[in-house]
């Protein structure tokens, strides 16, 4: 059985272990693998192609890869693949999941089985301690699983609130996030025997540094930013938190006994669409990117929502300026990280001011933005 806390030999205990990381290919989850890999964890990492090279090399390419596993599986899969997946795994991150911002009613299905699939064929592996659920809460302004179809409040969303399910506008992927989440929790009240406990983790617009090149929903939010398509802004807020956190959070999650049976909100801070705007311009205008200046009125952005789908989907969301508590992960997460003496990124979130600079930058470096004649190619230190 591999140490539940680290110490001084951590690496050497980690290396009886071995970590399932689900969709391994993106972006949270490679870095996921990253910092398992980086103390001492044997990592399994389920990818949707293994020859699909150029998605799988940035993982082949990590520090450490000799200890590192792929195996080929979707959500899509049965719980048997899913089974042979968790062979000989004492941990899970299922961090996969259909995320498309304009997504239709098969995303709730995708994400709904997929999740089951991966539960149940954990549940054929004794070997299983634990699971940590993603469910990414970001799409426009509001948290998928958490904060949508509620009035507008200027009290802090915590891990008791819940999407309402019968509001008009709920879109897809709201349903498809909530969903998913609320059959894991009712996988295991009904399982109550399974070798393994839940922790779920709701990571608010993850933001920071690319591993690899792909185009995924926090990169495309970013993107419209700066490449021209957002004329203006709407009057919405973002929770954002760094990307390293959120990694950190789920190895923290995955050791500590304390985060079983808990959901636990991941938000380092909340900006507004406004204030992305003004950190993005104050580094890139001058490097020739058009990052929008003024706020759109709800008429215009009414009238624009006639022709266009993501304004339609946005339109509901106008004015709302959404908090979030982020309490429990301070002392169930980072607190007793501090205590129990393994510290690995410090105590508090990283700067995301300075994640979503440093997350532009390497979209403009690995060509996702394309450089304008103005771009100063030495990136800036950030950390």
């Amino acid at each position: 059985m591999c140490a539940e806390i680290d110490s001084t030999d951590s690496k050497s205990k980690n290396n009886d272990c071995r970590v399932l990381v689900t969709g391994a290919t993106g972006y949270l989850a490679m870095h996921c693998v990253q910092q398992l890999l980086q103390q001492g964890y044997k990592v399994r990492g389920t990818v949707r192609d293994l020859n699909c090279l150029e998605k799988i090399n940035p993982l082949r390419q990590l520090a450490n890869n000799d200890r590192l596993e792929l195996f080929g599986a979707t959500l899509e899969d049965g719980a048997d693949l899913w089974e042979k997946a968790a062979t000989d795994c004492t941990y899970v991150l299922h961090v996969a999941s259909p995320c498309q911002m304009v997504a239709d009613k098969a995303i709730v299905k995708t994400a709904v089985c997929g999740t089951l699939n991966v539960l149940r064929g954990a549940s054929q592996r004794q070997c299983v301690r634990k699971v940590v659920l993603t469910i990414l809460l970001i799409h426009y302004n509001k948290s998928a699983n958490v904060s949508v179809g509620h009035k507008k409040r200027k009290k802090p969303f915590t891990e008791n609130d819940w999407t309402n399910l019968n509001w008009k506008h709920l879109h897809p992927y709201h349903r498809s996030k909530t969903l998913a989440e609320r059959v894991a929790w009712n996988f295991m009240q009904k399982n109550p025997d399974v070798s393994f406990s839940l922790t779920v983790l709701n990571p608010t617009l993850i933001v920071g540094p690319l591993l690899q090149n792909t185009k995924g929903a926090s990169v495309a939010i970013i993107n419209r930013f700066l490449d021209g398509s957002m004329s203006a802004y709407p009057q919405m807020k973002f929770g954002l938190v760094d990307v390293r956190d959120v990694a950190r959070a789920h190895i923290l999650a995955m050791k500590e006994a304390k985060s079983n049976g808990q959901r636990i909100l991941i938000n380092a801070e909340t900006l507004s669409f406004r204030q992305i705007a003004k950190i993005l311009s104050e580094e890139f205008a001058k490097q020739g990117y058009s990052v929008p200046r003024f706020k759109v009125p709800y008429p215009i952005l009414w009238l624009y929502a006639r022709v266009d789908n993501e304004a339609l989907q946005a339109l509901p969301f106008h004015g709302h300026e959404d908090k979030f508590d982020n309490s429990k992960a301070s002392f169930l997460l980072f607190f007793l990280e501090k205590y129990c003496g393994f510290q690995l990124l410090g105590m508090t979130y990283k700067d995301v001011r300075k994640s979503l600079i440093e997350m532009a930058y390497d979209m403009i470096e690995r060509n996702i933005l394309p450089k304008n004649k103005k771009y100063v190619e030495e990136k800036k230190t950030l950390i």
